[in-house]
């Protein structure tokens, strides 16, 4: 008697993959309800294709081909004869049939290598908490982590896809391999290094990031695909809430002077001066009169220490300072 579930593996293969007629769609359904043995196998392959789709870009494979040469292999081996039916005590053999053809189908990748990678993802991250951290990747690419941010990627897959997850504030600096892209995945946005140092803004608290270059390129995507080419001196910022994203033309003043630690104010107000300083140092600096927020002071700094950047600003605008605790304070009349 024939058995209608003979070829069930590659059914589950041209569902996962989108490709499934209404007829293959009813009988594998059909397939489905017959056991919960069944069910059970079908969510083991969903989740198999699942995590197969991060070989995709690990792996080149000629997927076009590799489909052919598997319908003919399949082909050769009804005309020989050789007929293998699927029993219930073969699970294992299914499994690996199933999984061979939706790899193979899906384009990503070969099975061999899926089975090889470890059973569990080995992440690190780098953490920053109070204090601006700055390390150096596997690929020699250098990050500067903001205050309060983190940063994680795969150890195992590093070398082939260098793809890192943000949730904060980190300047790239990054080591360009044009075979292997530098990837930065934040909320919605994957920003793509194409030759290039950048900033990006991505603090959980905020709705809005930004993403500035200081030299060379980078592409930004969005989930819905949108995408835009930035060039050295230009910004986008992204509003996770209604997914537009625009462009400007000039990057924001000392957007990454939490890493190098160079500052240039030009007649800038005290209060922005002030505030822009309090990101970057542990010492903060404070006002006894608020009327001074409005001071302009044209001014840079170059990796200074901030009871230096204090007194070089009190002494330009006429002021007096003094320290309580971890704060520096201004006082004085309010500027004309």
């Amino acid at each position: 008697m024939e058995n209608k579930f003979e070829h069930i593996e590659d059914v589950i293969a041209n569902y996962l993959a989108g490709e499934a007629t209404a007829e293959e769609e009813a009988l594998l359904t059909e397939w489905r309800n017959e056991s919960p043995e069944n069910e059970n196998e079908f969510k083991q392959f969903g989740k198999l294709f699942e995590a197969g789709a991060s070989l995709r870009d690990v792996i080149p494979v000629d997927t076009d081909a590799a489909w052919i040469k598997l319908k003919k292999s399949i082909s050769q081996k009804h005309e020989n004869g050789k007929i293998i039916p699927i029993q219930q005590k073969s699970n294992r053999l299914t499994f690996i049939r199933i999984a061979a053809a939706v790899l193979i189908f899906a384009g990503l990748g070969m099975l061999a290598f899926f089975m090889t990678l470890p059973s569990e993802d080995h992440l690190a991250e780098i953490h920053s908490t109070e204090k601006v951290k700055k390390e150096i990747l596997p690929d020699g690419s250098t990050i500067t982590l903001n205050k309060n941010t983190t940063l994680a990627y795969s150890v195992d897959h590093f070398s082939k896809k260098r793809i890192v997850k943000l949730k904060g504030e980190a300047f790239f600096d990054v080591k360009h391999d044009e075979s292997n892209p530098f990837v930065v995945e934040a909320a919605d946005l994957k920003i793509e290094d194409v030759g290039t140092s950048f900033n990006v803004k991505a603090k959980e608290s905020s709705d809005v990031i930004i993403i500035s270059v200081v030299s060379g390129e980078v592409k930004v995507t969005t989930v819905s695909d949108q995408m835009l080419s930035l060039n050295a001196g230009e910004e986008a910022t992204y509003n996770i809430t209604t997914k537009v994203i625009g462009k400007k033309e000039v990057i924001k003043e000392n957007i990454s002077a939490y890493s190098d630690k160079v500052f240039v104010f030009e007649n800038a107000e005290l209060g922005t001066v002030i505030n822009v300083l309090n990101d970057v140092y542990d010492v903060q600096l404070g006002l006894a009169n608020m009327d001074l927020k409005s001071c302009r002071i044209t001014v840079t700094f170059e990796d200074e220490p901030i009871d230096d950047i204090a007194f070089v600003i009190a002494e330009t605008l006429g002021l007096e300072i003094k320290k309580e605790n971890e704060q520096i304070v201004f006082n004085g009349k309010s500027c004309k």
